[in-house]
């Protein structure tokens, strides 16, 4: 079909304004659409998907001799989640199967069309990246990962923490510290992990992490849009994930750019509907409203922020955990019982008294309630 050059032009015009207003209007949209691609991947002859993107491909390498051997490393950001493998003749074979940021008690269980396969799993050098090898044949195949006590009902814990920034290099007393509280099974992290986003930082992170013996589940804070976010995206997958463990439900929600996407937001009522009866768990980089008020630490429109809150409210989520703020606050949020903790290491807010800090979260399935909350100090 024939244009003007005026016509063409005026068409480019057009649609460089219209990109300009969704970049304006919808700055989380491309980590949005980014995160719905976490957790695929292909090579010749085989097809990768994890389930809900709960694990980042790493790498994907085969062979290519007549009986393959092949090579597969996830990077988890959930505890438990399934993978579905479609191979051909090719493909089939023996598989190494690694997966990063896992508890050390992974269990590696396949179902395939010749029926159930066990695998050989050894966690080692690190607690928390286990080595799994089956042989599979061609068609499809699930495989289930998950810890041995994934369906236990006995009281347990977790840690919250965020904003680790130019604290990096230190940040290893404050996983010892956490490594060092019994029973606790992994931490979640409200973002900003680095400081400036650059390559360096992401490098020092996962040095850090070698000493960290449980798995670190986080969504992004604003700190990782300060250089290339791709950096994230190719180390450890989606900025918003949403997971089910020993009777809570976790949803750790991009807020990088002070509010939520549309696309996410979509997710989220799918995620409130779903465990409306149940405990769940919500975390995000910005408090939608600053419970200090001392600087800008909310999200953007306070219209949006009351429309979050109600939400919430309404699908009775049980606990809300926030960043941003470099400092410890508890209150409540829409009468939902809320904490601010942005101790990981970055500059301490002013004349607070408070510094490094975690929190040691305990769950009690059977009473179906988080039953405590505990600020631990990092001197």
């Amino acid at each position: 079909m024939n244009h003007s050059v005026r016509a063409t032009v005026a068409a480019a015009a057009v649609a460089a304004s219209a990109l300009a207003v969704t970049a304006c209007t919808r700055p989380g949209e491309d980590r949005a659409i980014r995160d719905q691609e976490i957790g695929l991947a292909t090579a010749p002859g085989v097809t990768v998907a994890v389930v809900d993107g709960l694990a980042h491909v790493r790498t994907l390498e085969l062979s290519g001799t007549p009986t393959s051997e092949a090579t597969l490393e996830l990077w988890a950001q959930a505890p438990v989640f399934d993978l579905v493998l479609d191979l051909d003749a090719s493909a089939a074979g023996t598989w190494t199967i690694i997966v990063g940021n896992t508890l050390a008690d992974l269990a590696l269980t396949a179902t395939t069309p010749s029926g159930p396969a066990t695998a050989s799993t050894i966690c080692a050098p690190r607690p928390t990246v286990c080595t799994s090898l089956v042989t599979l044949p061609a068609g499809r195949t699930t495989i289930h990962v998950a810890p041995s006590d994934a369906a236990g009902v006995a009281p347990w814990r977790f840690a919250v923490m965020g904003d680790i920034q130019d604290a990096l290099p230190r940040v290893h007393e404050v996983f010892a510290a956490i490594e060092a509280e019994p029973g606790v099974r992994f931490v979640i992290s409200t973002g900003d992990i680095v400081h400036r986003g650059r390559e360096d930082e992401y490098q020092t992170f996962e040095r850090q992490l070698t000493t960290l013996g449980l798995p670190f589940y986080s969504t992004i804070g604003n700190h990782e849009l300060w250089g290339d976010i791709d950096r994230w995206y190719r180390r450890f997958g989606r900025a918003t994930v949403h997971f089910d463990f020993r009777g809570v439900a976790f949803s750790l929600v991009d807020s990088a750019s002070a509010g939520i996407d549309p696309t996410v937001d979509a997710l989220l009522d799918g995620w409130l509907a779903e465990h409306a009866g149940g405990l769940h768990v919500f975390a995000t980089h910005y408090p939608p409203i600053d419970p200090i008020g001392l600087r800008q630490g909310s999200f953007a429109s306070r219209r949006e922020a009351s429309a979050l809150l109600a939400r919430l409210a309404a699908a009775r989520v049980d606990m809300t955990f926030y960043g941003h703020l470099h400092t410890y606050a508890g209150f409540d949020n829409a009468g939902i019982p809320a904490h601010v903790s942005g101790g990981g290491g970055a500059e301490p807010m002013r004349f607070d008294g408070i510094d490094r800090h975690f929190l040691v979260v305990d769950v009690d399935p059977t009473a179906g309630a988080i039953t405590g909350v505990r600020v631990v100090r990092v001197e």
